[in-house]
């Protein structure tokens, strides 16, 4: 069965972060071995779980430290793009106190930024809690997005 079909499955037999996360799971299995299989929608979704995932482990250090770092800027984008407001301006926040206000894509360098910043101990602790408010409904955003969206989920 086609990615696409299965993805359709999903969202008429479950709702909000059930079906979510078997899309991710769908997703995420594809992007590790060969992320050029994927298309930008099907990458964003894969984007905001690592940052969610990574977030509810072990908060922004954990987040920026591993390689889903790699794609912060790419998350960042990906939430504008589902409308989020909430989740946008937290990380925004987070990537504001990188160096202009880019994350770099190289993991040696950007340990190197995120071992500075840790000296401000609250700054993280008070956007890992605003994060775990879950003051949005970022399931909700990104199902719309995925049905609004669904023929580039092949």
């Amino acid at each position: 069965m086609l990615l696409g079909k299965k993805i359709e499955k999903i969202l008429k037999n479950k709702t909000g972060q059930d079906a979510i996360i078997e899309i991710d799971n769908l997703l995420t299995k594809i992007f590790y071995e060969n992320p050029s299989k994927l298309s930008l929608p099907e990458k964003n979704i894969v984007y905001i779980e690592e940052l969610e995932h990574e977030i509810n482990n072990g908060g922004f250090n954990q987040y920026f430290s591993n390689s889903s770092g790699d794609n912060s800027n790419e998350t960042l984008e990906a939430l504008k793009i589902i409308k989020s407001k909430v989740f946008y301006d937290i990380l925004k926040n987070a990537i504001d106190k990188f160096p202009n206000g880019v994350v770099p894509k190289d993991r040696g360098e950007r340990e190197n930024i995120v071992t500075k910043i840790d000296k401000e101990v609250e700054l993280w602790n008070y956007l890992d809690n605003e994060f775990y408010k879950y003051e949005e409904d970022i399931y909700k955003l990104m199902v719309e997005y995925i049905k609004n969206n669904i023929k580039d989920f092949r």
